[in-house]
Protein backbone atom coordinates (compact mmCIF):
# COMPACT_ATOMS: atom_id res chain seq x y z
CA UNK A 1 0.00 0.00 0.00
CA UNK A 2 2.83 2.40 0.90
CA UNK A 3 4.44 1.69 -2.48
CA UNK A 4 1.24 2.89 -4.16
CA UNK A 5 0.52 6.00 -2.02
CA UNK A 6 3.99 7.58 -2.23
CA UNK A 7 4.01 8.12 -6.03
CA UNK A 8 0.43 9.46 -5.88
CA UNK A 9 1.43 12.07 -3.30
CA UNK A 10 4.40 13.15 -5.42
CA UNK A 11 2.19 13.57 -8.49
CA UNK A 12 -0.37 15.60 -6.53
CA UNK A 13 2.35 17.89 -5.17
CA UNK A 14 3.71 18.52 -8.68
CA UNK A 15 0.21 19.38 -9.92
CA UNK A 16 -0.75 21.62 -7.01
CA UNK A 17 2.46 23.55 -6.30
CA UNK A 18 3.20 26.64 -8.43
CA UNK A 19 5.83 26.02 -11.07
CA UNK A 20 7.78 28.10 -13.55
CA UNK A 21 5.35 29.79 -15.91
CA UNK A 22 6.23 31.00 -19.41
CA UNK A 23 8.34 34.14 -19.15
CA UNK A 24 9.37 33.65 -15.53
CA UNK A 25 13.05 33.75 -14.69
CA UNK A 26 14.41 34.13 -18.24
CA UNK A 27 16.25 37.09 -19.79
CA UNK A 28 14.92 40.58 -19.15
CA UNK A 29 11.26 39.72 -19.51
CA UNK A 30 8.58 41.42 -17.44
CA UNK A 31 5.69 39.24 -16.36
CA UNK A 32 2.30 40.51 -17.44
CA UNK A 33 -1.12 38.87 -17.67
CA UNK A 34 -4.26 39.44 -19.73
CA UNK A 35 -7.92 38.83 -18.83
CA UNK A 36 -7.61 35.12 -19.64
CA UNK A 37 -5.03 34.73 -16.90
CA UNK A 38 -2.37 33.45 -19.32
CA UNK A 39 1.05 34.87 -18.44
CA UNK A 40 2.98 36.50 -21.26
CA UNK A 41 6.47 37.92 -21.49
CA UNK A 42 6.79 41.58 -22.39
CA UNK A 43 10.36 42.26 -23.47
CA UNK A 44 11.83 45.65 -22.63
CA UNK A 45 12.93 46.09 -26.24
CA UNK A 46 9.41 45.85 -27.67
CA UNK A 47 8.21 48.66 -29.90
CA UNK A 48 5.13 49.57 -31.88
CA UNK A 49 5.29 48.99 -35.64
CA UNK A 50 3.19 51.56 -37.52
CA UNK A 51 4.56 51.98 -41.05
CA UNK A 52 3.98 55.15 -43.06
CA UNK A 53 5.17 54.33 -46.58
CA UNK A 54 5.33 58.01 -47.52
CA UNK A 55 8.29 58.58 -45.18
CA UNK A 56 10.92 56.49 -46.92
CA UNK A 57 13.80 57.33 -49.21
CA UNK A 58 14.49 55.50 -52.48
CA UNK A 59 15.06 51.99 -51.16
CA UNK A 60 17.50 50.94 -53.89
CA UNK A 61 20.25 53.01 -52.26
CA UNK A 62 20.40 50.97 -49.03
CA UNK A 63 20.38 47.37 -47.83
CA UNK A 64 18.46 47.98 -44.64
CA UNK A 65 17.03 50.95 -42.75
CA UNK A 66 14.45 52.22 -40.30
CA UNK A 67 13.02 55.36 -38.70
CA UNK A 68 12.12 55.18 -35.02
CA UNK A 69 10.20 57.74 -32.94
CA UNK A 70 11.54 57.42 -29.40
CA UNK A 71 8.81 59.61 -27.89
CA UNK A 72 6.08 57.22 -29.05
CA UNK A 73 8.21 54.04 -29.13
CA UNK A 74 7.25 53.47 -32.77
CA UNK A 75 9.10 52.23 -35.83
CA UNK A 76 7.39 54.38 -38.47
CA UNK A 77 9.27 53.13 -41.55
CA UNK A 78 11.63 50.30 -42.35
CA UNK A 79 13.35 48.35 -45.09
CA UNK A 80 14.46 44.80 -44.26
CA UNK A 81 15.21 45.76 -40.67
CA UNK A 82 15.54 42.11 -39.62
CA UNK A 83 18.12 41.27 -42.32
CA UNK A 84 21.65 40.47 -41.09
CA UNK A 85 24.35 42.64 -42.66
CA UNK A 86 27.99 43.54 -41.85
CA UNK A 87 28.16 46.55 -39.52
CA UNK A 88 31.79 47.75 -39.66
CA UNK A 89 32.54 50.38 -36.98
CA UNK A 90 29.01 50.39 -35.62
CA UNK A 91 30.64 47.61 -33.58
CA UNK A 92 32.22 50.30 -31.40
CA UNK A 93 28.81 51.24 -30.01
CA UNK A 94 28.89 48.05 -27.93
CA UNK A 95 32.47 48.69 -26.77
CA UNK A 96 31.38 52.15 -25.62
CA UNK A 97 28.30 50.82 -23.82
CA UNK A 98 30.27 48.23 -21.84
CA UNK A 99 32.89 50.84 -20.94
CA UNK A 100 30.26 53.20 -19.56
CA UNK A 101 28.62 50.38 -17.63
CA UNK A 102 31.99 49.51 -16.07
CA UNK A 103 32.46 53.17 -15.09
CA UNK A 104 29.03 53.36 -13.49
CA UNK A 105 29.67 50.08 -11.67
CA UNK A 106 32.78 51.66 -10.12
CA UNK A 107 35.16 49.18 -11.75
CA UNK A 108 37.01 51.98 -13.58
CA UNK A 109 36.57 55.71 -14.01
CA UNK A 110 37.04 58.20 -16.82
CA UNK A 111 40.52 59.17 -15.63
CA UNK A 112 41.84 55.62 -15.18
CA UNK A 113 45.22 55.40 -16.99
CA UNK A 114 45.72 52.84 -19.76
CA UNK A 115 49.12 51.96 -21.25
CA UNK A 116 49.23 51.41 -25.00
CA UNK A 117 50.21 47.84 -25.85
CA UNK A 118 52.22 46.73 -28.86
CA UNK A 119 49.16 44.98 -30.28
CA UNK A 120 47.06 48.15 -30.07
CA UNK A 121 49.80 50.26 -31.67
CA UNK A 122 49.77 47.97 -34.72
CA UNK A 123 46.01 48.15 -35.41
CA UNK A 124 45.46 49.71 -38.83
CA UNK A 125 43.04 51.79 -40.92
CA UNK A 126 41.02 54.44 -39.07
CA UNK A 127 43.14 55.23 -35.99
CA UNK A 128 44.76 57.86 -33.79
CA UNK A 129 48.25 56.33 -34.16
CA UNK A 130 48.75 55.25 -30.56
CA UNK A 131 52.41 54.84 -29.59
CA UNK A 132 53.39 51.73 -27.66
CA UNK A 133 54.06 52.62 -24.02
CA UNK A 134 52.10 55.89 -24.11
CA UNK A 135 49.57 56.38 -21.31
CA UNK A 136 46.06 57.64 -22.05
CA UNK A 137 42.91 57.79 -19.98
CA UNK A 138 39.79 55.71 -20.47
CA UNK A 139 38.02 58.95 -21.42
CA UNK A 140 40.52 59.74 -24.19
CA UNK A 141 40.22 56.25 -25.64
CA UNK A 142 36.42 56.38 -25.45
CA UNK A 143 36.40 59.74 -27.26
CA UNK A 144 38.75 58.51 -29.97
CA UNK A 145 36.65 55.37 -30.48
CA UNK A 146 33.34 57.21 -30.79
CA UNK A 147 34.42 60.46 -32.48
CA UNK A 148 37.33 59.45 -34.70
CA UNK A 149 36.16 55.81 -34.92
CA UNK A 150 39.72 54.85 -34.02
CA UNK A 151 40.29 51.12 -34.37
CA UNK A 152 43.41 51.20 -32.20
CA UNK A 153 41.59 53.00 -29.36
CA UNK A 154 38.63 50.59 -29.43
CA UNK A 155 40.97 47.60 -29.49
CA UNK A 156 42.94 48.93 -26.51
CA UNK A 157 39.77 49.54 -24.49
CA UNK A 158 38.72 45.95 -25.15
CA UNK A 159 42.13 44.40 -24.56
CA UNK A 160 42.68 46.34 -21.35
CA UNK A 161 39.13 45.86 -20.14
CA UNK A 162 39.31 42.05 -20.04
CA UNK A 163 43.00 41.22 -20.36
CA UNK A 164 42.57 40.11 -23.96
CA UNK A 165 40.38 41.35 -26.80
CA UNK A 166 38.98 37.83 -27.16
CA UNK A 167 37.48 37.87 -23.66
CA UNK A 168 36.03 41.33 -24.16
CA UNK A 169 34.38 40.22 -27.41
CA UNK A 170 32.77 37.40 -25.42
CA UNK A 171 31.34 40.08 -23.13
CA UNK A 172 30.06 41.96 -26.17
CA UNK A 173 28.18 38.92 -27.40
CA UNK A 174 26.83 38.17 -23.93
CA UNK A 175 25.57 41.74 -23.63
CA UNK A 176 23.94 41.54 -27.05
CA UNK A 177 22.11 38.40 -25.96
CA UNK A 178 21.08 40.04 -22.67
CA UNK A 179 19.61 43.02 -24.54
CA UNK A 180 17.66 40.79 -26.91
CA UNK A 181 19.83 41.41 -29.98
CA UNK A 182 19.04 38.00 -31.44
CA UNK A 183 20.63 38.49 -34.86
CA UNK A 184 23.96 40.03 -33.85
CA UNK A 185 27.42 38.54 -33.49
CA UNK A 186 30.80 40.15 -32.85
CA UNK A 187 34.13 38.65 -33.86
CA UNK A 188 36.27 41.64 -32.91
CA UNK A 189 36.02 44.92 -31.02
CA UNK A 190 36.47 47.49 -33.80
CA UNK A 191 34.63 46.22 -36.87
CA UNK A 192 37.65 45.60 -39.08
CA UNK A 193 36.95 43.08 -41.87
CA UNK A 194 36.78 39.58 -40.47
CA UNK A 195 38.84 38.01 -43.24
CA UNK A 196 41.91 39.79 -41.86
CA UNK A 197 41.71 37.53 -38.81
CA UNK A 198 40.35 34.38 -40.45
CA UNK A 199 36.85 35.08 -39.08
CA UNK A 200 33.59 36.52 -40.38
CA UNK A 201 32.53 40.14 -40.39
CA UNK A 202 30.71 41.43 -37.33
CA UNK A 203 27.04 41.44 -38.26
CA UNK A 204 23.73 42.74 -36.97
CA UNK A 205 20.37 44.06 -38.14
CA UNK A 206 18.78 47.50 -38.10
CA UNK A 207 16.33 46.18 -35.51
CA UNK A 208 19.12 44.97 -33.20
CA UNK A 209 21.08 48.20 -33.63
CA UNK A 210 17.96 50.08 -32.58
CA UNK A 211 17.96 48.09 -29.33
CA UNK A 212 21.62 49.01 -28.79
CA UNK A 213 21.04 52.69 -29.63
CA UNK A 214 18.17 52.95 -27.16
CA UNK A 215 20.35 51.42 -24.46
CA UNK A 216 23.16 53.87 -25.26
CA UNK A 217 20.78 56.82 -25.01
CA UNK A 218 20.10 55.94 -21.38
CA UNK A 219 23.56 57.39 -20.65
CA UNK A 220 23.78 61.19 -21.21
CA UNK A 221 27.59 61.13 -21.39
CA UNK A 222 27.44 58.66 -24.28
CA UNK A 223 25.46 61.03 -26.50
CA UNK A 224 27.36 64.10 -25.27
CA UNK A 225 30.66 62.65 -26.47
CA UNK A 226 29.20 61.32 -29.73
CA UNK A 227 27.86 64.79 -30.56
CA UNK A 228 31.22 66.61 -30.42
CA UNK A 229 32.57 68.02 -33.67
CA UNK A 230 36.23 67.48 -32.78
CA UNK A 231 38.57 66.42 -30.00
CA UNK A 232 42.28 66.25 -29.18
CA UNK A 233 44.64 63.78 -27.51
CA UNK A 234 48.34 63.16 -27.09
CA UNK A 235 48.95 59.82 -28.82
CA UNK A 236 52.54 59.53 -27.56
CA UNK A 237 54.01 61.18 -30.65
CA UNK A 238 52.27 64.55 -30.66
CA UNK A 239 49.10 66.43 -29.84
CA UNK A 240 46.53 65.20 -32.35
CA UNK A 241 43.33 67.03 -33.26
CA UNK A 242 40.70 64.97 -35.04
CA UNK A 243 37.18 65.55 -36.34
CA UNK A 244 34.00 63.52 -35.90
CA UNK A 245 33.48 60.93 -38.65
CA UNK A 246 29.78 61.75 -38.35
CA UNK A 247 29.71 65.06 -40.25
CA UNK A 248 26.00 65.49 -39.51
CA UNK A 249 26.74 66.62 -35.94
CA UNK A 250 28.58 69.58 -37.48
CA UNK A 251 26.09 70.36 -40.23
CA UNK A 252 23.08 70.13 -37.90
CA UNK A 253 24.56 71.18 -34.58
CA UNK A 254 22.23 70.81 -31.59
CA UNK A 255 19.75 68.77 -33.66
CA UNK A 256 21.70 65.71 -34.85
CA UNK A 257 23.76 64.52 -31.89
CA UNK A 258 25.01 61.04 -32.76
CA UNK A 259 25.56 58.30 -32.81
CA UNK A 260 28.04 56.30 -34.92
CA UNK A 261 29.19 55.76 -38.50
CA UNK A 262 30.89 52.82 -40.13
CA UNK A 263 32.53 51.68 -43.34
CA UNK A 264 34.19 48.59 -44.78
CA UNK A 265 34.11 47.25 -48.31
CA UNK A 266 31.65 44.54 -47.31
CA UNK A 267 29.46 46.66 -45.03
CA UNK A 268 29.61 49.74 -47.29
CA UNK A 269 28.76 52.94 -45.42
CA UNK A 270 26.46 52.75 -42.40
CA UNK A 271 25.10 55.08 -39.75
CA UNK A 272 23.06 55.02 -36.58
CA UNK A 273 21.91 58.64 -36.53
CA UNK A 274 20.14 60.28 -33.61
CA UNK A 275 18.29 63.58 -33.65
CA UNK A 276 16.38 65.68 -31.18
CA UNK A 277 14.25 68.52 -32.54
CA UNK A 278 11.91 70.41 -30.26
CA UNK A 279 12.48 67.75 -27.58
CA UNK A 280 11.34 65.02 -30.00
CA UNK A 281 13.89 62.20 -30.30
CA UNK A 282 14.16 60.24 -33.56
CA UNK A 283 16.62 57.50 -34.56
CA UNK A 284 17.44 56.69 -38.19
CA UNK A 285 19.49 53.61 -39.00
CA UNK A 286 20.83 53.18 -42.54
CA UNK A 287 22.98 50.21 -43.54
CA UNK A 288 24.76 49.29 -46.75
CA UNK A 289 24.98 52.55 -48.74
CA UNK A 290 27.59 53.05 -51.49
CA UNK A 291 28.97 56.42 -50.30
CA UNK A 292 29.01 58.49 -47.12
CA UNK A 293 27.54 61.46 -49.04
CA UNK A 294 24.51 59.41 -50.09
CA UNK A 295 24.24 57.90 -46.62
CA UNK A 296 24.17 61.34 -44.98
CA UNK A 297 21.65 62.59 -47.53
CA UNK A 298 19.39 59.64 -46.76
CA UNK A 299 19.67 60.19 -42.99
CA UNK A 300 18.75 63.87 -43.25
CA UNK A 301 15.86 63.14 -45.60
CA UNK A 302 14.50 60.45 -43.29
CA UNK A 303 14.60 62.87 -40.36
CA UNK A 304 13.05 65.70 -42.37
CA UNK A 305 10.29 63.54 -43.84
CA UNK A 306 9.26 62.39 -40.39
CA UNK A 307 9.60 65.70 -38.58
CA UNK A 308 7.47 67.36 -41.27
CA UNK A 309 4.85 64.64 -40.91
CA UNK A 310 4.42 65.45 -37.20
CA UNK A 311 4.46 69.23 -37.66
CA UNK A 312 8.02 70.01 -36.57
CA UNK A 313 9.38 71.33 -39.86
CA UNK A 314 12.82 70.26 -41.08
CA UNK A 315 16.31 70.20 -39.62
CA UNK A 316 18.22 73.46 -39.69
CA UNK A 317 15.17 75.69 -40.04
CA UNK A 318 13.26 77.67 -37.46
CA UNK A 319 9.69 76.56 -36.94
CA UNK A 320 7.17 78.75 -38.68
CA UNK A 321 3.40 78.99 -38.12
CA UNK A 322 1.24 77.09 -38.43
CA UNK A 323 2.92 74.56 -36.14
CA UNK A 324 0.68 73.35 -33.36
CA UNK A 325 3.29 73.10 -30.62
CA UNK A 326 5.70 75.86 -31.69
CA UNK A 327 5.23 77.93 -28.53
CA UNK A 328 5.62 74.83 -26.38
CA UNK A 329 8.87 74.03 -28.17
CA UNK A 330 10.25 77.55 -27.65
CA UNK A 331 9.42 77.44 -23.96
CA UNK A 332 11.14 74.07 -23.52
CA UNK A 333 14.21 75.32 -25.36
CA UNK A 334 14.52 78.36 -23.10
CA UNK A 335 13.99 76.33 -19.96
CA UNK A 336 16.33 73.46 -20.74
CA UNK A 337 19.07 75.44 -22.46
CA UNK A 338 19.28 73.04 -25.39
CA UNK A 339 17.00 70.99 -27.55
Amino acid sequence: MRNFIAPVIVVLLILLLPGRMPGMGYGNGIISSDTTGVLRTKKSNEYVLAIDTSLGYNEKYMRSALIYDMNTNTVVWEKQMKTQVPIASLTKMMVALLTIEDIKAGIIDWKTPVTVTKEASLVMDSRVFLKEGAVLTVEELFEASMIRSANDAAYLLAQWGCGTEEYFVQRMNEKAKELGMKNTHYWNSNGLPGKMFGTKDNYSTAEDLLILAREALKHPEYIEIASREKETLNNGYNQLEYENRNKLVKYYKDEIDGLKTGYTKNAKTCIVATSKRCDHRVISIILGVESSTTRNDIAVNLFNNYYKSIGLGVLGQDLEPPVANEQECIEETNENGSN
